[in-house]
This record gives structure tokens, C-alpha cells and sequence, in this order.
């Protein structure tokens, strides 16, 4: 199993189940604390690419999408907001 702090590109989890098999063993998932909701090559997520090349579940506790609506309920938070929502256009897949 391996487990994360983020997924962004999936550069991280491609490596290191590369070196799991490399050690003879086999992943048996992925769990994620935040999900940035990134898109991958194509159309879809890194998730969804990283679950389509290994076969595998990701699972994530969070996603940029629920930091989002916490922002929303904290004005003091609004800049935060700002860059985060700024973030997801740059580089988030479609909603």
C-alpha cells in the first residue's frame, strides 16, 4: 500500500510502484491525504491515469474540491480562496 500526502502529476506514486516491483512485491493501493484534482496527459485525472496503468485503487481523504468549500465558509479566507481557485484553472481537470 502506498500512502501520500498529495497527488499532483502521479510522478510520485509511478515511482515508487516501480520500485515496489522492482523488489519483487505488488501495490495494493494508493491512499491519498489530498486529492489536487490535476489533470494528467490527456482528459482525465492523474488518478485516473495512475488507476488505468497499474490497475489500482486511489483513494483519497480529501480533494481540492472540499478545500474549496471549506474556503467558502471562511471569509477570512478569501485570498487563500483566490489562489486556490486560481491554482485549479491553471492546471485542475474540468468540473
Amino acid at each position: 500500500l502506498i500512502v501520500d500526502d498529495v497527488i499532483s502529476a502521479g510522478t510520485s506514486v509511478r515511482e515508487s510502484v516501480q520500485i515496489i516491483e522492482q523488489a519483487g512485491a505488488c501495490v495494493a493501493g494508493v491512499v491519498i491525504a489530498l486529492d489536487r484534482q490535476e489533470r494528467g496527459q490527456g482528459d482525465t485525472s492523474a488518478i485516473q491515469e495512475v488507476e488505468a496503468q497499474f490497475d489500482i485503487c486511489v483513494t483519497s481523504i480529501a480533494t481540492l474540491d472540499n478545500l474549496v468549500a471549506y474556503l467558502e465558509g471562511k471569509p477570512a479566507m478569501a485570498q487563500a480562496l483566490n489562489s486556490v481557485r486560481t491554482y485549479r484553472s491553471a492546471y485542475g481537470i474540468a468540473e
